[in-house]
């Protein structure tokens, strides 16, 4: 362990040991026992009382995060909950954030979580507000999830949104305004270092530089294209209600202007929640959802030669100018005008390679994002007799996507050879979702029993129609393809999906000691061929409280003690195309050069992939419940894995097969403390710590998988094999440096004494050995204190920037690492010559230690009580968000994944937008 690293995890030690040393030699009439509060949890399709719970679950309640700078409700799971890990892959506004369960378990199907929003399944969290949620309950395990069926093998957060009270009229407004910086840095080369890297790489390259056009130009292209970003976030809701009506509505608006122009993230919600009593038997529950948001994107997780914002602001070389007028010498033609990027309002070419733009350039093409959603359902409570409730719910969740993307024809080089070129790219996606339950009951203190039934019919219908063009008139600066000239394409997408499904449940407690829980779905899938629709998942649990038995009745320490364990399987038919099960020949694309055909092969033996999960736990309360302590040991296996293979030398191309299985297991801790509680002070403490390990069990037909493709040397870098991690690197491992030539010398690892790529093996291991969450709340009369501390240890990074940053083969600037690198024999360095062949290769050359601590949110703030007539509370705090960072890695950050929409794989930076340092000022008000 580095010992930045183990000092800060170290100092985290101290401080539980602190808290655990205040909460049991707190004073004994701190201790004694208070009325008890049967907290209840939301479970699928239901709630169970905490007490009789058979599963593991965790909570994250909303002031756990409502004084963070969040877009995202992920966000809010971060360093919350054992057993989650949360991932914000890049700190560009509106980036998706990657949240998984229990680890990843699928190579090609999407292992998202499965998210309940008041009852509302989905997998596309964005754009929920997160001011709008009271807590968010997580089914880490399928003896839960089992009743959600092909939907939950990822795991299930059911989140639970704001409701009216009876005759509790409350007016809230919440508002906060941020800026960000950059977190970290990454040194370059100055002008002169880059000038002696030139001549060492290729000597002709400084004609080029000292050409007197260029005379006295030295751009700064950090300051260039990093700002300061501003966040602002404005929220007001009301709630009503009487005895028989009760409502909530919010308006919210949210923007975040990133560090790196374009990028901004714009949302706008509204929110309205309905409960109503239609008669004494009969319950009405609406609940309506409109979310506006629009994205700027600014171009990242690419190379410069690419596009890359973030990589081209590092690699540019200082001598280039942003704009050709610029320049101290500007081409003309024989009339006297100036040439193409020497003109006013363009950017200068670039004298090597005019392909390759400065970031500025790049930044200029247009990638914006609108995207409407409407999320919403109506149900009914229907008590048919005094224990059973008929609920019967139908939920519509309509998504509209508009994406506009354009470079001129004037600005950009590559603009100007296209003569603009752009598309416009149109998107639907419908979900319908009608459901039923019927739940009986019987509580008679010694029996309790609880009974439920239900079916689920979803209809899916998505649809996509794009178009595409270049050469528009002069002056163009949008999208139209009205004006397309030449070379039009467009193409139009349509599938349509149903699902039915049959669902159970079934939870006995006996005299608050001994309850058992059991679930059952019946799946059905259109995707699928006759003879595999249908699938059928089981679920079953128990659980011993313990501490309810007569001989730990009088206990004054050990409050509660209570057993877990339970089996359960559930599916994933993501990765499952809706007609998979034919074979297709249709039009993808119509163009002038005529017509793009696409084809799918049949896989009419196609199944979805299959999560098996056993769990075993065990949760303490100790002095009254002032130190709770939850432990769980779980092992979850994957099989009926969902890979492509191909027969190319048949012709025949990816056909989808279940060949593979893989395998996830570790164990979980959650540790709350409520270390001092008195008159004016508090002082509670929470942390959780996951340890995790994965590996493919196997892959049949195939010996593995390679992806990750990285442009600059061609090459991918993660293998998914038999036996190794999830995501492992897979390259050469480097031996050392020549001292005599200055080249890269490989280690022989097939022994056949060549270099050769039957050398490569696994380099590395993005897995962390295990992450954890640190938070601490404190209060002191009206003012308050919440810390959160994040982290995470054993998890490599690929930092695949690096082959821009230090490959030395050409003109591109580099980063201030190859100031070590070798110049004369005899030189001891780890560092290649420049230009050296050698160097261009996948190899643990660039694996670092990813292990990071992170103070990720600190809030302070005071409450004033009724400080006029009409205000019941206002608060006022300042909140800082990645405060702090202790690790090794010498990228941007070490929270990152380039490749995030490619299933399966993590850890890998690629000219990943930054992340961000936020402070922010709030305000809260209760009228």
């Amino acid at each position: 362990m580095n010992v930045k690293i183990s000092r800060s995890i170290g100092l985290v030690a101290a401080l539980y040991f602190t808290a655990n040393f205040h909460a049991q030699t707190a004073p004994k009439d701190t201790v004694q026992k208070e009325q008890k509060i049967e907290e209840v949890v939301v479970i699928g399709y239901g709630s169970v009382k905490k007490s009789n719970l058979t599963s593991a679950v965790s909570t994250v309640k909303s002031e756990t995060f409502d004084d963070r700078p969040i877009y995202n409700v992920g966000q809010a799971l971060q360093g919350n909950a054992a057993g989650v890990n949360v991932i914000q892959s890049s700190g560009k506004p509106g980036a998706a954030i990657d949240v998984k369960i229990r680890g990843n378990n699928s190579i090609s199907s999407s292992v998202n979580p499965l998210y309940v929003v008041d009852g509302i399944q989905t997998f596309d969290i964005s754009g929920i507000n997160p001011d709008d949620i009271t807590d968010m309950t997580i089914l880490k395990d399928a003896t839960s999830a089992a009743i959600y069926g092909i939907n939950g093998s990822s795991g299930v957060v059911i989140v639970t949104t704001k409701r009216g009270k009876a005759n509790k009229p409350q007016l809230g407004f919440n508002a906060y305004w941020g800026m960000s910086k950059t977190v970290n840095n990454i040194d370059v080369l100055n002008l002169d270092q880059y000038k002696t890297l030139m001549a060492e790489i290729n000597p002709s390259y400084l004609t080029t530089i000292n050409n007197p056009r260029y005379e006295g130009i030295n751009t700064n292209w950090r300051d260039e294209v990093f700002r300061t970003g501003f966040d602002q976030n404005y929220n007001v809701n009301y709630s009503f209600g009487n005895e028989n009506v009760r409502a909530y509505t919010a308006l919210g608006y949210q923007g975040i202007d990133g560090i790196i122009d374009p990028a901004r993230f714009d949302r706008v919600s509204a929110k309205a929640n309905l409960d109503a009593k239609i008669a004494p038997w009969i319950k009405l529950t609406a609940n309506f959802n409109y979310i506006n948001t629009g994205l700027k994107n600014t171009n990242d997780n690419l190379g410069t030669s690419r596009g890359g914002v973030i990589l081209s602001a590092l690699n540019t070389p200082a001598f280039l100018p942003i704009y050709g007028s610029q320049l101290a010498i500007r081409d003309k033609d024989t009339a006297g005008n100036y040439l193409d990027g020497y003109k006013d309002g363009q950017f200068a070419l670039n004298p090597f390679q005019s392909s390759w733009e400065n970031p500025v350039a790049y930044q200029s093409r247009q990638n914006e994002t609108r995207t409407q959603r409407f999320l919403s359902n109506l149900g009914l409570e229907v008590n048919i007799l005094k224990n059973l409730v008929w609920k019967p719910t139908v939920s519509f969740d309509f998504i509209d996507v508009t994406n506009d993307q354009f470079t001129d024809g004037y600005q950009t080089s590559y603009g100007r050879q296209q003569k603009g070129i752009g598309g416009k790219y149109l998107s639907t996606y419908q979900d319908l979702n009608i459901e039923n339950t019927l739940t009986y009951t019987i509580k008679s203190g010694v029996h309790d029993l609880a009974l439920l039934g239900g079916n689920q019919i979803h209809e899916k219908r998505n649809s996509w129609n794009n178009f595409e063009g270049n050469n528009f008139p002069e002056g163009t600066t949008f999208f139209d393809y009205n004006t397309v000239i030449d070379n039009k394409r467009e193409s139009l997408v349509k599938e349509h999906l149903r699902e039915l499904s049959f669902f159970g449940r079934a939870l006995y407690t006996y005299d608050n000691k001994y309850t058992i829980m059991g679930v059952f779905r019946y799946n059905g899938s259109s995707a699928l061929a006759p003879g595999n629709k249908w699938g059928f998942f089981p679920g079953v649990s128990a659980a011993w409280t313990v501490s309810n038995e007569d001989f730990l009745a009088d206990n004054k320490i050990l409050s509660e003690l209570k057993l877990r364990g339970g089996w359960g399987q559930s599916g994933n038919a993501s990765g499952i195309p809706p007609y998979s099960h034919y074979n297709l020949e249709r039009n993808s694309r119509v163009g002038p050069d005529g017509v793009w055909y696409s084809y799918q092969w049949d896989s009419s033996d196609l199944g979805w992939e299959t999560t098996t999960d056993a769990n075993i736990g065990l949760d303490f309360g100790f002095l009254n419940n002032r130190i709770k302590l939850s432990i769980d040991a779980y092992k979850r296996k994957t099989k009926d894995l969902i890979v492509p293979i191909s027969f190319e030398s048949a012709g025949i191309g990816n056909i989808l097969k279940n060949i593979g299985s893989m395998e996830n297991k570790g164990l979980e801790f959650a540790l709350n403390t409520q270390n001092f509680k008195g008159e004016n002070f508090n002082w509670s403490t929470n942390f959780n710590i996951s340890f995790t390990k994965n590996k493919v069990l196997d892959l049949n037909y195939r010996p593995n998988i390679d992806v990750a493709n990285i442009e600059t040397v061609g090459a991918n870098l993660v293998r998914f094999t038999p036996g190794q991690a999830i995501s492992s690197f897979y390259g050469y491992q480097v031996s050392h440096v020549d001292s005599q030539t200055g080249d890269l010398v490989y280690k022989d690892n097939n022994g056949n004494g060549i270099f050769d790529p039957n050398d490569r093996t696994i380099i590395g291991n993005p897995n962390p050995d295990f992450s954890f969450g640190f938070s601490n709340n404190f209060s002191y009369k009206n003012w308050y204190l919440d810390v959160l501390v994040t982290g995470s240890y054993g998890g490599e990074i690929y930092n695949a920037s690096r082959f821009d940053l230090e490959m030395m083969n050409d003109f591109k600037n580099q980063s201030t690492a190859v100031l070590d690198r070798w110049t004369t024999p005899g030189q001891i360095t780890n560092t290649p010559r420049a230009n050296s062949p050698t160097s261009q290769y996948v190899s643990d050359r660039f694996v670092e230690n990813g292990s990071f601590l992170k103070i990720k949110s600190a809030t302070l703030g005071y409450n004033f009580l009724s400080p006029f007539k009409g205000v019941s509370k206002i608060n006022l705090y300042i909140t800082g968000q990645n405060l702090l960072t202790w690790t090794d890695y010498t990228g941007f950050d070490p929270e990152v994944n380039a490749f995030n929409t490619t299933n399966g794989v993590s850890g890998v930076d690629y000219g990943t937008y930054p992340q961000v340092r936020t402070f922010i000022f709030g305000l809260k008000a209760n009228f």
